[in-house]
């Protein structure tokens, strides 16, 4: 027991060993993340995606060459008296024909000019999700470093715990062999002391199941960690002041802003399709396939009026389709905002509630401390019992362990309130 004792105390502290600080290791999680590597394809997609809705307002040009092999070809029949009727083919059987035409389209109905505005739309919505994305992992590295912060505070705390208690042991031990105490005393000094040894041990396991979230969340792998105690700084936004922030700010809600914009250009879009479509064309061909000329060529031009007539019907569901995309893009924009709110709420009252917290938890820890400090007096001057200072030590361990969870969960309720307001208001104190 006595050499477990030594090996988990012997063990060093991250946070006074060189390793990555807090931004260092958003630095490295900006670019190693696997969530924002896949968005930022995403609003590579996109953008690819809206160029070539622009590239349809240009003209296209065509090169085609044909090879024709005719069983048979028409024939005309002149009479030429007295002689009988002799017949000419108007193709050869076996000839070639090479075009080159150009194609500029003059009115497409609104198509090309709505679908355009559709494509910038869902591209605006990408890069928005994409900084959703960044945003979304730096909150989650930031609780999943404060978990750390907090977790490395438990072992400290765990290893005070463990020398209090060993203290104590010695002190009872001392009094039981000198006759001074009971052994009843000296079994409590014990139990206590084996009792630290098992927080620690349970201290240093959250530890390691913490470090690992943030080398895995972060994309670190076996970095070390360099962990600054965490601190609490008072806040002076309101609730409502949030709720605003996240309104005009929040990347998501940005992002689903323009879906719906863009579902609205989808109806126009849809509509388009009953319009008439024109477009001017202009070619060059080259062929062989008149007899006794030989290699002919011309220059043409063309104004190509298209009116869809029929289709099936598929022009009616596309416009039904595109009309229930526009009413769920306008329920989901909704719904994004009465989520934000309810986060916002809920993060906004954890925060609160660890305030609130922190100050009692901060008047335990001096009370606990004056608390052991005399009990340890009154059991040494022989006028205390081991249960007093047993309960005192469990009492203090508890206060630090209290104030330690809730400075946690102040900064990852602000590192949420961050994320979901798109930045928290100005002239707050900076998350540390």
């Amino acid at each position: 027991m006595k050499k477990l004792a030594i090996a988990l105390l012997m063990i060093p502290s991250l946070s006074m060993a060189k390793g990555l600080t807090l931004s260092q290791i958003i630095e490295k999680a900006l670019t190693e993340s696997p969530k924002i590597k896949i968005a930022k394809r995403e609003e590579k997609i996109s953008q690819y995606q809206y160029r070539e809705a622009i590239g349809k307002f240009f003209p296209t040009i065509n090169l085609e060459y044909r090879k024709f092999s005719h069983s048979d070809v028409p024939e005309m029949t002149f009479p030429i008296p007295p002689l009988p009727p002799s017949a000419f083919p108007l193709l050869e059987k076996h000839y070639h024909d090479f075009q080159a035409t150009l194609t500029q389209p003059l009115f497409t109905g609104g198509y090309l000019f709505y679908n355009a505005k559709l494509k910038k739309a869902e591209e605006n919505a990408q890069f928005y999700r994409f900084q959703d994305s960044v945003a979304k992992v730096i909150a989650e590295v930031k609780k999943d470093y404060y978990t750390l912060a907090e977790a490395e505070t438990a072992v400290k705390i765990a290893r005070d715990y463990v020398k209090a208690a060993k203290n104590h042991l010695r002190d009872a031990k001392a009094f039981y062999e000198e006759g001074v105490v009971a052994r009843r005393d000296y079994l409590e000094a014990e139990v206590k002391y084996r009792e630290a040894l098992e927080s620690l041990t349970k201290a240093r396991s959250f530890y390691t199941v913490a470090l690992e979230k943030l080398r895995t969340d972060a994309g670190i792998q076996n970095e070390t960690v360099k962990v600054e105690k965490l601190s609490y700084s008072p806040v002076r936004f309101t609730r409502q002041e949030l709720i605003d922030k996240a309104l005009k700010t929040n990347p998501l809600l940005m992002a689903v802003r323009k879906m719906k914009e863009g579902a609205d250009y989808g109806v126009k879009l849809a509509y388009s399709q009953f319009l008439p479509k024109v477009s001017a064309v202009f070619g060059y061909e080259k062929t062989d396939q008149y007899p006794g000329v030989g290699e002919f060529d011309e220059t043409f031009g063309a104004l190509i009026v298209q009116m869809p007539i029929f289709e099936g019907s598929q022009r009616y569901w596309r416009t039904l389709e595109a009309k229930e995309n526009r009413e769920k893009a306008h329920l989901t924009l909704r719904q994004a905002e009465d989520q934000i709110k309810l986060g916002i709420t809920a993060a906004f009252s954890k925060l609160q509630s660890a305030a609130s917290r922190i100050k009692t938890a901060q008047t335990m820890v001096e009370q606990a401390k004056e608390l052991l400090r005399d009990s340890k007096e009154r059991y040494k001057a022989h006028v205390g019992t081991s249960t007093e200072v047993c309960d005192a030590i469990a009492y203090f361990v508890k206060a630090e362990g209290t104030l330690n969870a809730a400075i946690a969960d102040y900064n990852r309720a602000l590192a949420d309130l961050e994320y979901l307001t798109g930045g928290l208001p100005e002239n707050q104190p900076p998350l540390r």
